[in-house]
């Protein structure tokens, strides 16, 4: 592997260091102490990369990446800096840098910091395209019919963004992969655990094929009631069952042209399954209560987050449909195992949610990405998407989330207290008007001393007087 690195930094001992061990490893590298020198070098000889310390006397290395991505948009650009200020990562990628490395680094980490960009070049990413993307994979959608328990509507277009944010290896590969895997007609089968995107990837699939102007179908299996699989699949005619008072078209006939998501497709019975593979071999089917057979061009996508060979070992999925549906498989990675994606998918969830509620520009505190790098995340990218968002209604006219907005004490002890009281017949309402009953619940208990509701909470007073001011209430200090 070889090309034209340019190293900019004013720390001569890193720069001959740099300079000696990537010539090593077959690079060509020039290096400069002085930024407006290393530029005028770009002009002239226009690398393939350039790696930029952050903090520097003549100008910063945001000001190099301003112009590297406004004059130079062909060439990559790492930026290095010995304060690792995570939330300067996330501004630096999101800006257009392709990678950012933390003072001090071994030889290893750089190397193959450079090598990964390369190969992102060989594999023929376009890092104009990364920087348009800021990071992320965007889509608009086209014509979207949902079904089954959860929502029900009709082919009319709806313009809706589709994204999956991420700079890891395994996020990069699934983009890379993306074009090769929508712009065919084979199934695609996406397995994951809960929480991971298994969804989102298969609309990105959807909106990069040849049927994105298509009907989009998304069937639900889990949320479907046994008795009616076969229906919602395949449709029924008049009579063939109790309650079947009229003919109706099945999933298959509205996504006829386009593409049917057959989300959690091991919780379909196996008596069902059959009929998905007669489908996918002959490309037709029968609706309930008939003998005519109905041809449909159907491009199937399934999900799952079972082990699919333990359900064959336990009769619980047919092999023969496995190897039908599992022409493409996808594995999306659980969002432990690829951490280094949490900042951007942290600032990502802040700007979706303080947008969605006309709140100011916020940022995360250094202390709480350290706090979310640190957990399991056994709900995956769903699992922190509910915390953000939680955090960006908290926070409220802050400009910083923090772990105090994430991690509220509200629901912590005071919860098990009161919730049997005031969770019981609670319906289903905003996390704020959440909050706002367990300050009034707590205000009652103790007569309306908000110093001794907030110790109940375990909350300070003046966190107390916030939120009720904030929500638009009053509460009387006894």
């Amino acid at each position: 592997m070889s090309g034209l690195i340019v190293i900019i930094d004013d720390d001569k001992l890193l720069l001959d260091f740099m300079e000696e061990h990537l010539s090593m490893n077959k690079f060509e590298v020039f290096i400069f102490e002085s930024p407006v020198k290393a530029l005028s070098f770009i002009d002239e000889k226009k690398p393939d990369l350039v790696i930029s310390d952050v903090k520097m006397n003549e100008m910063s290395g945001d000001e190099v990446l301003a112009r590297i991505c406004q004059h130079h948009p062909d060439t990559g650009i790492i930026l290095m800096t010995g304060f690792g200020n995570i939330n300067h990562s996330v501004n630096a990628i999101r800006k257009g840098a392709f990678d950012y490395i933390t003072k001090p680094f071994t030889s290893r980490e750089i190397l193959s910091r450079v090598n990964r960009y390369f190969e992102s070049r060989a594999k023929g990413h376009n890092i104009r395209s990364v920087r348009d993307g800021s990071a992320n994979t965007s889509v608009q959608a086209g014509p979207e019919v949902q079904k089954g328990r959860i929502q029900q509507g009709n082919a009319s277009p709806t313009v809706k963004k589709v994204q999956m944010v991420g700079q890891s290896k395994q996020i990069r590969r699934l983009i890379a992969l993306l074009p090769r895997i929508a712009r065919n007609q084979a199934p695609v089968l996406i397995q994951g655990e809960s929480g991971t995107g298994k969804e989102v990837y298969a609309h990105l699939i959807q909106q990069e094929s040849d049927r994105a102007s298509e009907p989009y179908v998304k069937i639900n299996c889990a949320n479907l009631p046994s008795e009616l699989v076969e229906s919602t699949l395949f449709g029924h005619m008049k009579g063939a069952f109790t309650g079947a008072i009229n003919d109706r078209k099945g999933a298959f006939d509205e996504a006829d042209g386009g593409t049917l998501l057959l989300d959690e497709i091991t919780e379909i019975d196996i008596n069902i399954q059959a009929k998905l593979l007669r489908v996918l071999q002959e490309k037709e089917f029968q609706r309930v209560g008939s003998q005519k057979p109905v041809k449909v061009d159907v491009r199937i996508i399934s999900t799952t987050n079972l082990n699919i060979g333990e359900s064959i070992k336990e009769g619980r999925f047919r092999e023969d449909l496995y190897y039908r549906l599992n022409v493409f498989p996808v594995l999306i990675p659980p969002l432990r195992d690829r951490r280094e994606d949490i900042p951007l998918l942290t600032q990502h969830l802040i700007d979706r949610y303080t947008q969605q509620y006309g709140l100011p520009e916020k940022k995360p505190s250094d202390e709480l990405i350290s706090h979310l790098m640190e957990q399991e995340w056994k709900g995956n990218v769903r699992e922190l998407d509910n915390k953000i968002h939680r955090g960006v209604i908290l926070a409220h006219e802050k400009s910083e989330v923090t772990i105090d907005d994430v991690e509220d004490q509200l629901f912590s002890q005071a919860v098990e207290e009161l919730k049997t009281e005031v969770l019981s017949d609670l319906p289903l309402m905003p996390i704020e008007e959440m909050e706002l009953m367990m300050i009034k619940k707590a205000l009652e208990r103790t007569g309306g001393n908000q110093k001794k509701a907030a110790s109940m909470l375990g909350i300070s007073d003046r966190t107390i007087r916030n939120k009720l001011k904030n929500m638009g209430w009053e509460s009387q200090e006894s």
